[in-house]
């Protein structure tokens, strides 16, 4: 993302709510610097209370999708260790490790629907948006996104797994073929979130 040429002195105050020109629809301009100074130039005792300056926001690169996708996948490796043992010690619940297995899935995919961030993601300060507007998908659409990549991965081999992730490579947002069919960008530049249970809240 780049920044427009510096307007003229007398365009200045006008042209700063602008933004960059050609950042997303959805991006937030930079909130302008305060000065220590009151509308007289004298130095005012405290400083205006303001919002905090938004993020600086920008489409995520491969390598931190796949880092975040890691985590997740750590996350999930921890979660079948622990059907294992307990499904080799409880019998009757070794036909449900699959099912627990494929709905460890879809709940990560419903996080990152839901509120645009599975654990891997909010550790590094990655969402999935809607390329419109920035808003979150909805934990449905985060499902239809997670399965078209499972289920079209697994109908073809991995042949579609592999034209996926590789997608962005080609890609000007760094989509990759899930995200384009329900128009979602993955965005970093957001706080990233500690270590803890609240990572898989809802």
């Amino acid at each position: 993302m780049s920044w427009a040429p510096p307007p003229p002195d007398r365009d200045r105050e006008r042209d700063h709510l602008t933004g960059p020109t050609d950042a997303a629809p959805w991006d937030v301009p930079p909130i302008p610097a305060w000065s220590p100074t009151s509308a007289y130039g004298q130095p005012e005792d405290t400083p205006p209370t303001r919002p905090a300056p938004p993020p600086q926001l920008r489409y995520a690169d491969w390598g931190e999708r796949v880092a975040a996708t890691l985590l997740d996948w750590s996350l999930l490796f921890g979660v079948l260790v622990v059907l294992g043992v307990v499904s080799g010690i409880v019998e009757p619940l070794e036909d449900l490790a699959g099912f627990a297995w494929v709905a460890s899935l879809g709940y990560l995919a419903w996080l990152n629907g839901s509120k645009g961030q599975s654990p891997g993601k909010a550790l590094l300060g990655l969402k999935v948006v809607r390329e419109a507007d920035g808003s979150p998908l909805g934990g449905f659409v985060g499902l239809v996104r997670g399965g078209l990549l499972g289920l079209l991965s697994l109908f073809t081999v991995g042949i579609f797994f592999l034209v996926s992730v590789l997608w962005p490579f080609r890609d000007p947002k760094k989509r990759a073929v899930h995200d384009l069919v329900v128009s979602a960008v993955v965005v970093s530049g957001y706080p990233k979130a500690p270590v803890s249970p609240r990572l898989l809240k809802p």
